[in-house]
C-alpha cells in the first residue's frame, strides 16, 4: 500500500475539495471530508457494488450533484477513494488529475521498494 503520508497529498490535487480513503472492511485509512463515517459507508457500498458489476473495468464512479460538487469513487488496490470535486473544475479534468496522482504514487512506491 502507498504511504498514507504521501497519499494525503491528494488534497493538493487540482479540483479535489474533499477526500476519503476506505479499506475493504469500511475502515477509514485517511480523510479530509465532512461526515467521514457516512461518507465511508457510501464509498464502501458503492465501490464494492461497482467492482462486482464492472469487475476489472471499474475505473471510477460519478454521482452528479446539483451544487456541482460531484462525488467520485475510484478503486485503489484494496481500497476505495471517494473524492468531492471543487465546483470550478471539469469532471474529466478532475478524473485525469486523480489518475495521474495515483500513477505517480504507484511509481514512487515501486521505486522505493526497489531501493
Amino acid at each position: 500500500m502507498i504511504s498514507l503520508n504521501e497519499f494525503q497529498k491528494i488534497i493538493r490535487v487540482d479540483g479535489v475539495d474533499q477526500y476519503i480513503l476506505v479499506n475493504s472492511n469500511g475502515n477509514i485509512a485517511a480523510h479530509k471530508i465532512d461526515a467521514p463515517q457516512k461518507a465511508a459507508e457510501i464509498v464502501l457500498t458503492c465501490g464494492k457494488n461497482s467492482s462486482a458489476i464492472g469487475k476489472a473495468r471499474f475505473e471510477h464512479l460519478l454521482f452528479s450533484r446539483e451544487n456541482q460538487k460531484n462525488f467520485f469513487i475510484f478503486p485503489v488496490g484494496k481500497y476505495y477513494l471517494g473524492v468531492v470535486k471543487q465546483d470550478n473544475i471539469n469532471n474529466a479534468t478532475l478524473v485525469g488529475n486523480i489518475v495521474n496522482f495515483l500513477k505517480d504514487l504507484q511509481k514512487r512506491q515501486k521505486k522505493s521498494q526497489a531501493e
